[in-house]
């Protein structure tokens, strides 16, 4: 499909970008065909039926004048649409070049623009458009150039930060590497890179300035007659509002609906411009249909097959919130007590969301459902009032995690000692054994110093030592029986990979703890498990003991994953 299509097919996918591009569509029409065709007669006074209420004749009644409220809101929306796009381009011209000139001429000018543009911000917008418009004069291209002005700093700080951002990157590096450098690094590297936020925000920028130019002209800095938008005409219809209410509904219908449709097209049209989220949506169809009609797999039952499981789901659904797309297809898995066992799989097969599930720490926007939840035999159902409090309360004292970012998932304003404090503060201890017991638990990962190690901060230890840091403060429960590891050696190089494998084991080994460790590393997982559940588009496809995945593989994806792991398993006709 070509990227035309795939962008039209993504804004007409949400029923509401629908509707709103038929409403800015018909205001673009009406723009374009009604001032020829009734600018005349909109203007028309007439004197003999002031205040008319709406009629036949007169649709939404007439103003104090006699015009037509209904022709003077059509003929307006030229005038008004044009000064918000008029404003819209303004402001993000000499944002956008402002920002650019910041970014590249070196570090004295960027100061320099960056404490303009940071004193122009720190006043409302607004003052600064009625200012410019006084200062250019009280007229509808004076408010416009007065708006326009007023939002360029903050064009300009936006574009100035995405460049710097973009500088900084290894794709900026590697460019300059080969040899890219002025005109052609900034065309055809940091324009494109930048173009997204910057049209988003352009977007979104029109409907705010028609209501800006509706409210200028509202308070008399805007359009005067004998020109006319629907500010002005709010205005009008404002001083006769106790006699005449009907002459409000008019203008202010127009600015309600076109700012409105403008806003809802214009954070689809802003989606659709990054490339993945029109693949997500062209694929939609494709995932519904593939997990609607595939069969289910015996591995899923098979996976399930551990009655004295300390841990284990079963049967478990998830789906997105948004459209309901299909996540996990009925997985059903468990995990004794002193045993490891591994999920692996590619980016996106499911692993990290099982696990996720498996100690009820599913994302915001997914929903999940499954027929059996269990934590050393007990239900843990978290849905049901109190007693899911409760419940929640014993999973997250039995099950801990262990996340493949640790600085990510290690609170930067806090310290070691202050996180770990965190983590002992429902066991009604005291000071001095929390610290006791953060240090022996630090102490048993092998971080060195510990008592030093608990006053720093996450960002001033090296990788292995955040997530020795990690798995210390799993060890730290009162009644840990599960260790849940996604892919925690994915950040680390390799020497500090096989230290951090080692101390699982060890802790793991020592406590008699269960591990469910995720990765997309067969091989690590083949060495480090006692089983394996191989993962791809939701479902466990292979389940076995790690010599039965290694040795004697059944499906084809999992002959696939160690394909690439292993290269003398592929014979000339492919894997085996």
């Amino acid at each position: 499909m070509k990227p035309r299509a795939r962008f039209s097919r993504f804004v007409f996918a949400d029923a509401g970008a629908t509707v709103a591009f038929v409403l800015v569509l018909l205001v673009a029409v009406v723009a374009i065909v009604a001032p020829p065709l009734w600018s005349v007669v909109a203007s028309t006074i007439d004197p003999t039926s002031p205040r008319q209420l709406p009629g036949a004749e007169h649709w939404l009644g007439t103003d104090e004048l006699g015009r037509d409220l209904l022709l003077r809101s059509l003929v307006a929306a030229r005038t008004s649409i044009l000064y918000a796009l008029g404003a819209t381009a303004i402001a993000f011209g000499i944002g956008i070049t402002v920002g650019l000139l910041a970014a590249v001429l070196g570090p004295a000018a960027r100061r320099v623009v960056n404490s303009v543009v940071v004193t122009l911000i720190a006043f409302p917008g607004i003052l600064l458009a009625i200012l410019a418009a006084t200062l250019f004069g009280r007229s509808g291209l004076a408010a416009m150039i007065g708006l326009g002005i007023a939002g360029a700093p903050q064009i300009a700080r936006l574009t100035m930060n995405l460049v710097l951002t973009q500088a900084g990157s290894d794709m900026i590096a590697a460019a300059r590497a080969v040899g890219i450098r002025g005109r052609r690094l900034m065309a055809r590297y940091f324009l494109p890179n930048i173009a997204d936020p910057i049209a988003t925000l352009a977007i979104l920028t029109v409907a705010g300035y028609l209501i800006a130019m509706a409210s200028l002209s509202f308070i008399g800095l805007g359009v005067r007659e004998p020109e006319f938008d629907w500010g002005l005409m709010l205005s009008g219809a404002m001083t006769n509002i106790y006699t005449s209410p009907w002459m409000i509904v008019a203008p202010g219908l127009a600015i309600v609906v076109t700012g409105v449709s403008v806003n809802v097209l214009g954070e689809r049209i802003a989606a659709g411009l990054d490339p993945r989220a029109r693949a997500l949506v062209s694929r939609r169809g494709w995932l519904k249909r593939r997990s609607e009609t595939a069969p289910a797999d015996a591995a899923d039952s098979v996976a399930a097959e551990t009655d004295d499981a300390v841990l284990s789901i079963r049967y478990l659904h998830a789906r997105t919130k948004a459209d309901g797309t299909g996540l996990l297809h009925g997985i059903s898995i468990g995990v004794r007590a002193g045993e490891r066992l591994g999920i692996v799989g590619e980016s996106g097969s499911g692993k990290s969301l099982t696990l996720s599930a498996l100690a009820n720490l599913l994302p915001v926007g997914v929903a999940a459902e499954s027929t059996a939840h269990r934590l050393d035999g007990t239900e843990v159902d978290t849905e049901v009032g109190t007693e899911g409090e409760a419940h929640a309360r014993l999973l997250a004292d039995g099950v801990s995690m262990v996340f493949q970012d640790p600085l990510g998932s290690l609170n930067p304003m806090l310290t070691i000692g202050s996180i770990m404090r965190d983590r002992l503060r429902g066991q009604q201890l005291s000071r001095t054994e929390i610290r006791e017991r953060s240090i022996a638990a630090l102490e048993a990962v092998g971080i060195p110093v510990p008592a030093a190690a608990l006053r720093r901060r996450p960002h001033e230890l090296s990788g292995g030592q955040r997530q020795r840091v990690m798995i210390a403060m799993a060890l730290l429960g009162r009644h840990t029986k599960v260790l849940l590891a996604d892919e925690p050696t994915t950040a680390l190089d390799v020497s500090v990979q096989a230290q951090i494998v080692r101390l699982l084991v060890e802790v793991t080994e020592q406590r008699g703890l269960a591990l469910v460790f995720v990765s997309h590393d067969l091989a690590l997982v083949a060495q480090l498990c006692d089983r394996i559940a191989v993962m791809k588009d939701g479902r466990i496809v292979e389940h076995g003991t790690a010599e039965q995945i290694v040795t004697n593989p059944r499906h084809p994806y999992t002959k696939l994953l160690l394909s690439a792991t292993s290269p003398e398993f592929v014979d000339a006709e492919g894997p085996q």
